[in-house]
């Protein structure tokens, strides 16, 4: 089997007794297909052979490797499948856009660490001065004091399937510049699916221009080592079915010196970057968007991060020496969240910044790669989680079916996702003991519950069910309605069912039977560990709210034209409803045959009258209002054993039979029950207060003022 090293001395001697005007610096050309061993000498490829890399491929000091344009190079499988371009040595890989040059994998069905890649050691700087040992091969070295140092050209490469792995620490990454110079032109490059890194810059001064990396394993972007030249308009993607193997995944990672265990050496990476874009469009979470660390200094403007969720976004800090305070980063974020830091430092940042306007990368300069970059789409969604998924905002989710977190699981939704409901009353997301949901939106980004009908109307499909751990009425367990094999209750009273925050719940409570229906939020047995705020439930079918015992407090809730109760309490709930507005609009028509504004009983459908644990629960700041032509069956309806103190409560509009209502055939309210409501332009059938014994503290009286429409603003809704 023939190598180039050996098709090298054969052509060489035909050189041997040429005139001495010849300097036998023509190029040689390799006619062999099969490429390992050392470049020594001046060796040029042919474009229309297809050449097997089955090897390492060294070009030594004063040799040069030429690849013409549309030149394809297969790697045989194995980290030692690789080429390197030694410090003196060079590559003029010069593809165009129409004949890119072409590193890939020579298996049948290519994966990402397939083979090495590519790596250049140049003569230009490193922090500390001197000269390092190339990771890949110990006896190369890299390093010196010619910034301008020249490695060649590569223009228009692609590489893909790289990153082969020698162990969990030494693995190739697409392509890697060791102290390479400023002399050496890098541009439009192509790194897809590397198993380790896209890029790596360990110091030198070279600058490269129009980098995309897709799916890359550990960083698209990575520095270390004193590299202070230039990236200009590159673009990371993580593909909606990319799954990292790493520990900490990042768009932009940055050292100072070596590893961070040179801190006080000269030279610390100080470099720029521009006009880069970092997307997430996987379920994975960033260890950060950008990390700055260990001395070094960054110049990045005009940055962009796009969907996913990161532990950071930016983070300046590590525990072998933060990032220097006079870096200067422009970010702007897009359908991206932090569970951790929007920015994360250790002292005075004052030019790194989180703020709109910058655009990114261009695309256009990728568009002789053949990538076609994903818009956003829908994703299906239902079935079992049992341990811990993220969804992207990036898109759009159809609920096909029921939703289950499981005890241990855990359903992370970062703010601005919209997950559309397929029409039925097994459309639905359940919470169960155990699980934990974390919607996390925000007032300009809600998390969206929607039905998927082109003309969506109240009851299209369940809702969202919690399921928890804390007592309700009686004590021990009961089943979810909806779901008789799941179990809600217990003595847990802070128990944590995770993160509800600015959410909208939208055309919920489809029906199973007249007496089975979804609510639009549904809390069983939930503990106060939860937390709930910024709830908007548009057109339930049923209640907007129930709660089934428990302990969870929640808190700035807008419930619209719900076709029952606005507000429902049974089964011992113990906690705080704290500024509600629940709103019957003028085209609403109720199909239930008694609608209420509150209603709340102590135990299950009162038939546990003898039950411990009743409800004793507390709302203040709270307004019904009914725009409708239709009557209430009551304002507020307090029985069966419960227990109600409701505060700087107003009523505004409609008609209703009774104001308050403290009766029952099965059980009256608790006369401790103490209720302040004002009322405004309604009109009553029956009675302002209808009682049977003595409520003392139950009064309808002027000066309340009800709930604050301003922090609700968040939804949209015009009241």
């Amino acid at each position: 089997m023939k190598k180039i090293l050996f098709a090298i001395s054969i052509v060489a001697l035909l050189f041997t007794g040429c005139s001495d005007d010849d300097d036998n610096n023509d190029p040689v050309p390799v006619l062999d297909k099969e490429l390992s061993g050392p470049v020594a000498g001046n060796v040029t490829l042919d474009a229309s052979v297809t050449y097997s890399l089955i090897g390492t491929l060294s070009v030594k000091d004063g040799a040069t490797l030429t690849i013409p344009a549309g030149t394809t190079i297969k790697a045989k499988k194995g980290f030692a499948s690789y080429v390197i371009v030694e410090q003196g040595g060079k590559i003029m890989a010069k593809g165009t856009a129409a004949k890119p040059i072409i590193f890939t994998s020579a298996e049948s069905n290519p994966k990402a660490g397939d083979w090495g890649g590519l790596i250049l050691n140049g003569k230009a700087p490193i922090s500390g001065g001197g000269t390092a040992t190339c990771e890949m091969d110990a006896s190369v070295v890299y390093g010196g004091d010619l910034s301008d140092d020249n490695s060649g050209v590569l223009e228009f490469v692609e590489l893909l399937y790289t990153g082969a792995q020698n162990s969990e620490t030494v693995e190739h990454n697409g392509l890697t510049l060791d102290a390479v110079g400023s002399g050496t032109t890098i541009n439009n490059i192509y790194v897809l699916k590397s198993a380790d890194d896209a890029i790596e810059f360990f110091g030198g001064s070279v600058n490269v221009q129009n980098l995309l990396a897709v799916s890359c394993d550990d960083d698209c972007f990575d520095v270390t080592q004193g590299w202070n030249g230039t990236l200009d308009n590159a673009y990371g993607i993580w593909e909606s079915d990319y799954t990292s193997t790493e520990a900490d995944p990042r768009g932009i990672e940055a050292d100072g010196n070596f590893d961070g265990n040179y801190p006080d050496n000269a030279g610390q990476s100080n470099f720029t970057m521009k006009n880069i874009t970092i997307k997430n469009a996987s379920s994975f979470v960033m260890t950060d968007g950008i990390k700055i660390r260990r001395g070094a200094t960054a110049t990045i403007s005009n940055a962009l991060l796009i969907g996913g969720t990161a532990s950071d976004l930016i983070d300046m800090t590590d525990s072998k020496g933060d990032g220097t305070t006079t870096s200067s980063i422009s970010l702007t974020v897009d359908k991206a969240v932090y569970a951790s830091h929007e920015i994360h430092t250790n002292g005075a940042y004052p030019n790194v910044a989180i703020e709109s306007g910058n655009t990114g990368a261009s695309t256009t300069a990728f568009a002789w790669t053949g990538y076609n970059f994903p818009s956003e789409s829908t994703v299906e969604l239902n079935g079992s989680i049992v341990n811990e998924m993220t969804l992207n905002a990036l898109f759009t989710y159809n609920l096909t079916g029921t939703l289950s977190v499981k005890d241990g699981g855990v359903l992370n939704i970062p703010a601005g996702t919209v997950i559309k409901a397929k029409k039925g009353f097994a459309s639905y997301v359940i919470v169960e003991q155990g699980g934990k949901i974390m919607a996390k939106g925000t007032a300009s980004e809600p998390i969206i519950f929607t039905s998927e009908e082109a003309s969506p109307k109240a009851g299209d499909w369940g809702g969202l069910i919690l399921n928890g751990k804390a007592p309700i009425s009686g004590g021990g367990t009961a089943t979810c309605e909806m779901d008789a094999s799941v179990v809600y209750g217990g003595d847990v009273s802070d128990d944590n069912s995770g993160v509800l925050e600015f959410v909208e719940l939208l055309y919920t409570g489809a029906q199973n039977s007249e007496t089975v229906e979804h609510n639009g939020l549904t809390l069983d047995a939930v503990g106060s560990g939860t937390t709930i705020n910024n709830i908007y439930v548009y057109k339930s079918a049923d209640d907007a709210i129930e709660f089934f015992g428990g302990s969870v407090n929640v808190q700035n809730l807008l419930a619209v034209s719900c076709d029952d109760d606005c507000f429902d309490v049974t089964q011992g709930w113990n906690g705080t409803l704290d500024n509600a507005y629940g709103i019957w609009e003028s085209d609403y028509t109720s199909t239930e045959a008694d609608p209420r504004g509150i209603e709340a009983d102590g135990n299950f459908d009162g038939n546990y009258p003898g039950d411990a644990g009743q409800s004793d629960f507390t709302m203040k700041n709270i307004t019904i209002k009914n725009a409708s032509g239709f009557e209430m069956t009551d304002g507020i309806k307090v029985r069966r054993g419960a227990t109600a103190t409701i505060t700087n409560a107003l009523m505004i509009g409609g008609t209703t039979a009774d104001i308050i209502d403290l009766t029952d055939g099965k059980g009256d309210g608790n006369t401790s029950s103490s209720i302040s409501l004002t009322v405004t332009n309604v009109t009553k059938s029956g009675n302002d207060i209808k009682a049977n014994d003595t409520y003392t503290n139950v009064v309808i009286e002027a000066g309340n003022t009800g709930a604050d429409t301003s922090v609700l603003g968040w939804t949209g809704f015009t009241f």
